[in-house]
């Protein structure tokens, strides 16, 4: 009785059919893991800013603080015996109730090595949202005043809701290299003081240092291209990076040339 078997050129030819339909499909499944990340982080912006809204509502129309402290912005948790220290994360977390949704599935960065430090659960969770990527747009909607506090700003009187940024994507740190290190960073920076009442600011733009936190005023595109936007009417949207500075010269501190493209702010009813 014959045995039939497969010869070693039929093995070879199966084997070469599945290499090549492998080289076919793994990158059509790795970009499509990538679209649910940019999904999911899409998601996430638009609940932080439906609490932040609910806040607001609760708030007297008034805007998160980007902190609240005894001693301002220079106070962190754990400093004062009552650990009174709270970020805007912390505040709107009542009408979000999931810290998982700061965490972005598109930073690379160890979510848990954010809670660092901390020996509380409340401090934890300070800590976690000091890095999280949710950039909040502090220029125009969390002025910082001349003693290091913060106050939020009537929601209602900010022009053109639909097209002003309150949260976009940022980076604790550039790493020199213009690498995402150590997560997220709870403030951006705008690229103009056009029209904003904050007292003091952190530094301009450093435009063409591509190393550089101040390159975009903290704000970072972990998809490279383009970078999600919370915007104040409640929308969420990923923009190609380069309308963070449209309308404005990010070399010239004070001015918007353009105010119909500039979307931080500024804009009055």
């Amino acid at each position: 009785m014959t045995r039939k078997a497969f010869t070693l050129i039929e093995l070879l030819v199966v084997i070469a059919i599945i290499a090549i339909l492998a080289a076919i499909l793994f990158p059509v499944f790795a970009q499509a893991k990538q679209a649910a990340k940019r999904t999911t982080n899409l998601s996430n912006f638009k609940q932080d800013v439906l609490s932040s809204i609910m806040y607001s509502a609760d708030s007297d129309d008034y805007s998160a603080p980007l902190q609240v402290s005894p001693g301002g912005y220079n106070d962190v948790f754990g400093s004062n015996p009552e650990n009174l220290v709270r970020n805007r994360g912390q505040l709107v977390q009542p009408y979000m109730k999931n810290y998982d949704l700061f965490d972005s599935p598109i930073d690379p960065f160890d979510k848990t090595t954010y809670e660092a430090g901390a020996t509380t659960t409340v401090g934890k969770q300070f800590n976690f949202t000091q890095r999280n990527p949710h950039g909040y747009n502090y220029f125009y909607l969390s002025p910082f005043k001349s003693d290091g506090s913060f106050t939020g700003v009537p929601m209602t009187a900010i022009g053109r809701p639909a097209g002003t940024i309150m949260l976009t994507e940022s980076v604790w740190d550039m790493g020199g290299t213009r690498a995402p290190k150590g997560g997220g960073n709870w403030f951006v920076q705008a690229p103009s003081y056009w029209n904003s009442d904050t007292y003091f600011w952190f530094g301009p733009w450093s435009f063409g240092n591509q190393a550089d936190w101040f390159q975009f005023g903290g704000a970072y595109d972990y998809d490279k291209g383009k970078v999600t936007i919370g915007w104040v009417d409640g929308h969420a949207k990923a923009v190609p990076t380069p309308q963070l500075w449209a309308g404005a010269d990010p070399t010239l501190f004070w001015t918007v040339q353009d105010a119909d493209k500039y979307i931080w702010g500024g804009h009055k009813n």
